[in-house]
């Protein structure tokens, strides 16, 4: 046995240097998109994330930061500790593997054979799980699901070692461990708390005397009672119950604020020593161990101490500023969120009768703790045990009615509510992802429920083509997307007959993993209730069962020699199934590598660059979260790059403590304008004023509609339902006067005549939000004295009507107070300030990224395209200011350093316009280029969709329609440029084609 441990060790180390150098070879060399530019910024000042935070990362990634060279470099090594973790976890994967291995061979010893066998099975399963789809995602990129899957993996490896040393006095080390590291891994993720119903089915099976079926689901609800204490008792409630003693203490005992919840702690760490105690003297160690776990598991959670200490310290990134009890509590809780129904609750169509429940919230006052309004719930007409299809949002509501074939008008009913759970949230949401893992993959684009994107295949056409139709004539572009990945089902079918002979051989273990993969995967998908319309792919919550199934694969390999043992194939049956087994992640590996691969992909950090630099000194640039945000929070407070650019996020303007900071210095970025102080703006007063016409026909200057709006006097509000007095915005037409003299001092607009004397636009809402207040606040007292931009990612009630008074001036609109002729009825999206716009794409702006990234996502791909748009739009600008040479040079430039590849239909619009102007300077040859390249891929997309049947024409009839606009767009353009060959290429092809087309 010593022999096989030093193999086992080895081999283990071996699967962790495979996953390590696979993981770092496909690395993420700077900040990605999503989440990950908000964590490394948080980590690099220990700052306060999202909610519900992650404070264990923000340390751990304090340190590897520490390892940079240089600030650029960070982004770097926080991807590499994901890396880390994640070949940590293959490494973990690899020895539960061989642990469960050794017990279905059911000997105290095992022969050279047999221990080739068993770590043949750990290095199948583990680098099985190296390569699967969602794991690999996030290995490569600085974010909390591989610190969180390393602290899970390390957990139920841990349940293993207990069980394997049970009968040992020392036995319950263990399960201290375990305890600890669940605590610590709440301050990265809650993956790990999922594990503790499994646990207790292990310590149930090898306590139990006699094992029975009542037994087995009594532990098993046991575990998920254990669960639901932690989460809520004491995740969350336990902070509600220290809000409680804080509340008393500052507001009855006129204490300061920390006191009660100090207090608090204090007499909890004395409640719990004085139980360990007395369970020690009372000789009663069921009560000593619990207590024991318990103590382990408050000191792992105590890395949330940090979110509170630097809430206090107001840090750049201070996210719902939790800085006392209370906030905490809603910080934990998510509340900001809203609720989700779980047990019984609204169909999406059902109508509030009357109020439910209200309750109380509160904020931290100057010396006490207020009243900040009220959350309240409501009794609905209609109501559903386990309610599915609850969302009253407008888009979801449309959703689940083409969804569940719904009519328009026709009640929701329980059927249609088990419909969506199994269609939707089961199969849409969490099998396709664990298809995509163990039997293969479509394409990379998100999946929005039709047959062409996002969906599970295997690469064998007859199964394939019963799910997504015919699969002959597929155009190039479906072929060579680097997310169509065919596993032919392999894994999957390995890690059945893994599951089917560990249930043969060992049951209860095998209802272990049972558990764990339930509880990490299919309990999930019960416990979000998840809406429709997701802004990405959610595969990456369901990482912990797809780990539990690599598990299963790893034993399919003693599954596999146990049939070939039994067909007596060979002689050598224990060599054939290794060899056949680890073609499985071989596959799996050759398949995947090119959509994982994020080696020189900067594009994420050059759109954040060249958003802030399409900004003038000492701008105000109002962005959206995410995307828009979080790689420029990146940019600046990690790299320093343009910190005099002063960053709005729109989404947390509502926030009154975020308001608070924007007043106030923030690196070389000097204070926004807002006016009001902080009383006007707290949390309950001034969340939301409705419209109320009064009938004003002129326009209403904005400082005036601002005076309103934040006016205490009862004469400027109007009394509400409820008998409170509320402000109201009078007028939905407003008007904001130019100083000329300030805006020529500015230098934005040099020529007198082209100002405007009065910007005039109309509000777009029924209601101004608090966010909105604060940006009329900025609009109406910044005089012109710093430049307002916006981003041109936001949604379209996020420009605040200003529309006709925006100009692109690289990756951002510019606000002026240009005049427009009345004829002039041009978007946005085609208005350039284009001196300063050609001047940004000269010397600032960073286009060379995408050809040195060796993959272009689909986040990638939408900034290629904007990208693309924003070039255009100069280059069209251009043409019509007579400056040809410029405008040539525009396209010629794109054309080197853009995505010319198209993956869509809609990139060859960006072909169109380009091959226009490349036309209309007299650049013939480029022209020409850029038609053919469009023109051979919609022939190609057309020659497929034409080769439909009748009703999967019906299914793709908008692409259809979509790709015969565009050909005919590009026959008109080489009409006018006298490009007959093209002309007769195309109504050839039209004519031939349209012969198959339906639609």
């Amino acid at each position: 046995m010593e022999r096989f441990r030093l193999l086992n060790n080895l081999t283990g180390w071996f699967c962790f240097a495979c996953a390590f150098s696979v993981y770092l070879l496909t690395l993420q060399p700077s900040v990605s998109f999503w989440d990950c530019g908000e964590f490394i910024a948080a980590a690099y000042r220990l700052q306060v994330g999202h909610q519900p935070g992650a404070p264990l990362f923000i340390l751990i990634g304090k340190l590897f930061s520490l390892l940079a060279a240089d600030a650029r470099s960070t982004a770097f090594f926080l991807n590499l500790l994901s890396a880390l973790a994640s070949a940590l976890t293959i490494l973990f994967l690899f020895w539960t593997i061989t642990a469960l291995a050794r017990k279905l061979l059911q000997k105290q010893s095992f022969s050279c054979s047999e221990q080739l066998l068993i770590l043949g099975a750990g290095v199948t399963g583990a680098l099985a799980y190296t390569f699967s789809d969602s794991f690999w995602f996030s290995a490569v990129e600085a974010e909390v699901y591989a610190l969180s899957s390393l602290c899970t993996a390390v957990v139920f490896w841990a349940a293993l070692k207990w069980d394997a040393v049970s009968d040992q006095p020392s036995a319950n080390k263990w399960l201290l461990v375990i305890a600890y590291l669940i605590g610590l891994s709440i301050g990265l993720h809650l993956l790990s708390l999922l594990s503790i119903p499994a646990i207790f089915l292990l310590i149930y099976f090898k306590r139990s005397k006699k094992i029975s079926t009542v037994g087995t689901i009594a532990a098993f609800g046991l575990g998920c009672l254990v669960l639901a204490f932690v989460q809520y008792g004491i995740v969350q409630y336990l902070v509600l119950l220290s809000f409680k003693s804080d509340y008393f203490f500052v507001n009855t005992l006129h204490l300061g604020f920390h006191s009660g919840a100090l207090f608090f702690i204090l007499l909890l760490v004395v409640a719990v020593t004085i139980g360990l105690l007395y369970s020690h003297r009372r000789k009663l160690p069921g009560l000593n161990l619990s207590l024991l776990c318990l103590s382990f598991l408050l000191l792992g959670y105590s890395s949330y101490a940090m979110i509170v200490i630097r809430a206090e310290a107001k840090t750049a990134i201070n996210i719902s500023n939790p800085d006392n009890a209370f906030s905490l509590f809603s910080y934990l809780g998510r509340l900001q969120y809203g609720e989700t129904p779980l047990l019984y609750g609204p169909y999406f169509d059902s109508q509030p009768t009357e109020v439910k429940d209200k309750r109380t919230l509160y904020r931290k006052g100057k010396a006490a703790y207020e009243e900040a309004g009220e959350r309240t719930s409501y009794h609905y007409d209609r109501n559903t045990i386990f309610p599915r299809i609850y969302s009253e949002d407008a888009a979801h509501v449309n959703f689940y009615r083409n969804w569940l074939n719904i009519p328009e008008g026709e009640k929701a009913n329980f059927s249609d509510n088990i419909r969506f759970f199994s269609t939707y949230q089961m199969g849409f949401m969490y099998f396709r992802y664990f298809l995509w893992n163990f039997a293969g993959k479509q394409n990379d684009e998100q999946g929005m429920g039709d047959g062409t994107d996002g969906n599970w295949k295997t690469g064998i056409k007859a199964i394939d083509e019963l799910r997504l139709g015919s699969h002959d004539n597929l155009p190039q572009a479906a072929i060579e997307n680097e997310g169509n990945n065919s596993f032919f089902a392999l894994p999957l079918l390995l890690g059945l007959a893994g599951l089917i002979y560990q249930f043969r051989r060992r049951k209860e273990e095998a209802l272990v993993v049972t558990a764990f993969f339930f509880c990490t995967g299919l309990a999930i998908v019960l416990y979000l209730n998840q809406s429709p319309l997701q802004v990405r792919e959610r595969d990456y919550a369901y990482v912990g069962s797809f780990y539990a199934f690599a598990i299963w694969i790893g034993l399919g390999v003693l599954a596999l020699n146990a049939l070939v043992t039994r067909l007596k194939m060979t002689k050598a049956s224990i060599s054939l199934a290794i060899a056949s087994s680890l073609s499985v992640p071989l596959v799996m590996g050759w398949e995947g590598w090119d959509d994982h691969d994020r080696s020189g992909n900067y594009i994420a950090h050059d759109m954040a660059v060249n958003y802030l630099q399409s900004c003038a000194p000492n701008a105000i640039l109002f962005c959206n979260a995410d995307n828009d945000t979080y790689p420029l929070w990146y940019a600046q407070q990690v790299e320093g790059i343009r910190t005099d650019v002063r960053l709005v996020n729109l989404q947390l303007l509502f926030d009154p403590d975020y308001i608070t900071a924007l007043k106030k210095e923030l690196d070389s970025a000097a204070p926004l304008p807002i006016t009001m102080p902080e009383e006007k703006y707290q949390a309950g007063k001034r969340d939301v004023l409705y419209y109320l016409n009064y009938g004003i026909p002129d326009s209403v200057e904005l400082k005036d509609i601002f005076e309103v709006l934040t006016s205490d006097n009862p004469a400027d509000q109007v009394e509400m339902n409820d008998g409170r007095r509320a402000n109201f915005l009078p007028s939905k037409n407003f008007q904001l006067t130019v100083d000329k003299e300030k805006v020529l001092a500015s230098g934005m607009i040099k020529d007198r005549s082209k100002i405007a004397d009065k910007m005039k636009w109309a509000w777009e809402k029924d209601y101004v939000t608090r966010a909105d207040l604060a940006a009329i606040d900025i609009l109406a007292h910044n005089n012109w004295k710093r430049p307002i931009y916006f981003s041109n990612g936001l949604s379209s009630d996020s420009y605040l009507g200003l529309h006709q008074y925006l100009y692109l001036e690289g990756y951002t609109y510019r606000l002026l107070p240009i005049k427009r002729k009345e004829q002039d009825l041009r978007d946005k999206s085609e208005l350039t300030n284009t001196d300063v716009f050609y001047s940004n794409f000269k010397s600032k702006l960073k286009l060379n990224s995408f050809n040195k990234a060796a993959y272009l996502d689909p986040e990638s791909r939408r900034i290629g395209r904007q990208s693309w748009n924003l070039l255009n739009t100069l280059a069209e600008n251009l043409v019509q200011e007579k400056r040809t040479s410029e405008a040539r040079e525009v396209v010629r430039k794109a054309i080197l350093e853009l995505p010319m590849r198209n993956y869509g239909i809609i990139d060859t619009v960006s072909k169109y316009r380009a091959a226009a102007t490349s036309f209309n300077t007299n650049d013939t040859k480029q022209a020409v280029f850029l038609v053919q390249d469009a023109l051979g891929f919609l022939k190609d997309q057309l020659n497929y969709l034409s080769s439909l049947d009748d009703e999967e024409q019906q299914q793709r009839s908008r692409d259809i329609r979509t790709a015969i606009s565009i050909l005919s767009e590009f026959r008109k353009l080489a009409d006018g440029n006298r490009q007959p060959l093209i002309v007769r290429e195309i109504d050839e092809f039209l004519k031939q084609t349209q012969l198959n087309l339906q639609v």
